[in-house]
């Protein structure tokens, strides 16, 4: 009679007696295995960067800007059509809030840039000067940033600096739509997508308002920044903010054309995607597991066929149904094990190595320990039919197959 040690044992020597045939059933579910953990320590490593950049974007700062007819947010992702404008009354209206730290206005467009017989198409955003810097922080590279009193002079985003043949510096000269403008400073690279930054020219408010003036309507601005006090209630303060923009826009919640950007917005928006993609891919790489419990049944049904004498004689020396029936659920246990060990092996070396390029991989424990207990269970599945088949052998049979 045979304890769990002693089987474990032979079914080791078997697998080992087995090489080509145990290497080639294991890799399904190694393959199975490692993508789960790879394509979920993906994704997870992709919501953490979202979440480190808002919190760069700043827990107590939101942004008001006219809703985009496309679904998108944001005033300087993109520049598709929007159903809703803005106005400085929108602005007054907003600004009385005493939950407000600071709030600044910004006048926003896309226009044709010149650097030395060079032209591109730039985002451009016009500023209050100081209060924008509050409410955005920005960090100088070279230079300063547009201060009260400045006109006719821009301060440029990094990738906006590198976007030309010839680097642009401080005190060169760009042709916004044909009008000189001196850059005064150069910012430091954000990398953040929630405020574009790095691909932005700013200028002074008013030059944004003369560039502009064509496509503007009187008093029209593109977005509106503002920054809440230290220990505001942000959801609340939202609430209010929300309830005055449609009392100004005299509209109900159904027909809003504003869109309020805040850190729940953007954290609710971006955790439900990620979410479902983590959910979709984690749903692709598991048919490689279930490929990999087709192969472990495969095998084992091999094997019982290929052991009918061996069980036989087992069962004639005494060994009971039950224990035929768990030898055979065993070893296929251990066939998941052993895929289970070598996928988590080789997702963690690939992730190492992933993590050598700048990209964010999240070794999750729940991921990886879930993976384990599932190939495992994986393999006491696969293995249970050709486990009880081997336990329905009649021995006197078993004895006489050759």
């Amino acid at each position: 009679m045979m304890d769990l040690a002693e089987m474990v044992l032979y079914c080791l020597d078997y697998l080992q007696h087995h090489k080509t045939r145990s290497f080639l059933t294991v890799l399904g579910i190694v393959v199975g295995i490692a993508s789960v953990i790879l394509l979920v320590g993906l994704v997870q490593g992709l919501k953490q960067d979202v979440l480190a950049q808002l919190e760069d974007f700043g827990p107590r700062t939101m942004i008001i800007s006219p809703a985009r007819t496309g679904g998108g947010a944001g005033p300087g992702s993109s520049f598709m059509p929007t159903k809703g404008k803005l106005f400085e009354k929108d602005f007054e209206r907003v600004s009385q809030l005493p939950e407000i730290k600071s709030i600044t206005k910004i006048i926003m467009g896309q226009t044709t840039v010149s650097f030395k017989n060079e032209s591109i198409s730039s985002s451009i955003y016009g500023i209050e000067a100081g209060v924008f810097d509050d409410s955005v922080p920005v960090d100088v590279e070279s230079g300063r940033f547009i201060e009260s009193s400045d006109r006719g002079v821009a301060g440029i985003g990094s990738e906006m600096a590198d976007g030309f043949k010839e680097n642009v510096r401080t005190q060169s000269n760009l042709y916004l739509s044909g009008e000189k403008f001196k850059v005064i400073g150069v910012l430091k690279p954000t990398g953040n997508s929630f405020a574009p930054i790095d691909s932005v020219i700013f200028i002074p408010i008013d030059d944004a308002r003369d560039l502009f003036n064509d496509s503007l309507l009187e008093g029209e601005i593109s977005a509106i920044y503002l920054t809440m006090k230290e220990g505001t209630d942000i959801d609340a303060a939202e609430e209010e903010i929300d309830q005055i923009m449609l009392s100004s826009h005299r509209v109900n919640e159904d027909d809003k054309d504003f869109t309020i950007i805040s850190p729940r917005f953007i954290n609710s928006r971006m955790t439900g995607i990620l979410d479902l993609l983590t959910l979709f891919l984690g749903a692709i790489a598991s048919i490689s597991l279930i490929v990999g419990g087709i192969g472990i049944s495969n095998t084992m049904f091999m094997s019982v066929l290929e052991r009918r004498r061996e069980i036989g004689t087992m069962k004639a020396l005494g060994a009971s149904t039950e224990q035929i029936r768990d030898l055979f659920v065993v070893e296929s246990a251990m066939i998941g094990l052993a895929g289970g060990l070598i996928g988590l092996a080789t997702a963690l070396g690939l992730g190492f190595l992933i993590t050598l390029f700048n990209i964010t991989f999240v070794y999750d424990p729940f991921v990886i320990a879930g993976s384990i207990a599932f190939s495992i269970t994986l393999g006491l599945i696969s293995g249970t039919l050709p486990a009880i088949d081997a336990a329905k052998i009649d021995p006197i049979e078993a004895l006489r197959y050759e």
